[in-house]
């Protein structure tokens, strides 16, 4: 091999080099920015790999639930132990899924109330198959077996205070069904579900615009997956939404709508021109961080 061989070699070994440390240092990134969101979660989440080492353990799982294993558990009637083989993680490692698993976790302090969780969890597995770990989600469901309470007791109630209850009960249902969520520093996320009629959609305006106006929001994610289908009324309550945002000073997103939805809105001859649509809530982020870049810079 004489000289210029040798050279010529050395310099394609070193732009190999090159490649993969840049590809390297962008997966580093893309799993910084991963770890990032799934922290700032409004859920608990949780990846356990198969000999039992906790892989992951985002802020809101701590703020639920404490570190792994500090707070005692108990089945659905809030007083019988939950036995090992009940847990949701262990189920998913053996190859099951478990689907909102509720539970009662123990006070933390003597006298104090526990926290009532809703668990999903599936199997996470490897190229041949086998399940290499298990993730679960934790929702802090509390609130949600409040309102459940307060049905029952507006059973017994007078008139009056079936009317007062109901009220209450409507706003926390509405909040519970279309909650605002602050995925980063700017970016407001809306995931909307089900059916948005003149009241609901009224509702949903005034509270968006609170937040972002309150929070100085720059970017309003609005999820529309959990729509299955659009009339004339939704559709006028969506594009209202989008201009009331625009008009705060927030950029509108709209991700996750269904081919169904899809079809409606062309029957339905709602333009599209100034509208962003995205396929769903990732690539909505992606285009949020993109812009957040750009001014930071």
């Amino acid at each position: 091999m004489d000289a210029l061989e040798m050279q010529s070699r050395i310099a394609a070994l070193e732009a190999r080099l090159a490649e993969e440390r840049q590809a390297r240092e962008a997966l580093a990134e893309e799993l910084d920015l991963l770890r990032a969101v799934i922290d700032e979660m409004p859920v608990g989440v949780m990846v356990e790999d198969g000999s039992g080492r906790t892989r992951m353990y985002n802020a809101q799982m701590r703020a639920i639930a404490g570190e792994p294993g500090a707070r005692p558990i108990f089945v659905s009637d809030g007083v019988s132990p939950a036995p090992p083989e009940r847990d949701p993680t262990r189920r998913a490692l053996a190859g099951e899924v478990v689907d909102n698993l509720e539970s009662l976790l123990g006070a933390t302090a003597e006298g104090g109330e526990g926290t009532w969780i809703s668990q999903s969890s599936r199997p996470l597995r490897g190229a041949d198959g086998a399940v290499r770990a298990a993730v679960t989600v934790t929702r802090d469901v509390s609130e949600h077996k409040d309102i459940l309470r307060e049905l029952d007791e507006a059973i017994v109630a007078s008139d009056d205070e079936k009317r007062a209850l109901i009220d209450r009960l409507e706003a926390g249902i509405d909040a519970l069904s279309t909650p605002i969520i602050e995925v980063w520093d700017d970016v407001l996320a809306l995931p909307v579900i089900g059916a948005v009629d003149d009241r609901r959609g009224a509702e949903i305006t005034s509270r968006l615009l609170d937040a972002v106006v309150s929070r100085g929001s720059r970017h309003v994610i609005i999820d529309w997956t959990g729509v299955d289908t659009m009339d004339t009324n939704s559709a006028r309550h969506l594009l209202d939404l989008v201009r009331a945002v625009e008009l705060v000073g927030a950029e509108c997103i709209l991700t996750g709508i269904r081919p169904a939805v899809a079809v409606s809105l062309l029957h339905l001859d709602v333009r599209f021109e100034h509208l962003r649509l995205l396929r769903s809530v990732k690539y909505g982020l992606r285009h949020c961080f993109a812009r957040l870049g750009r001014r930071a810079g």
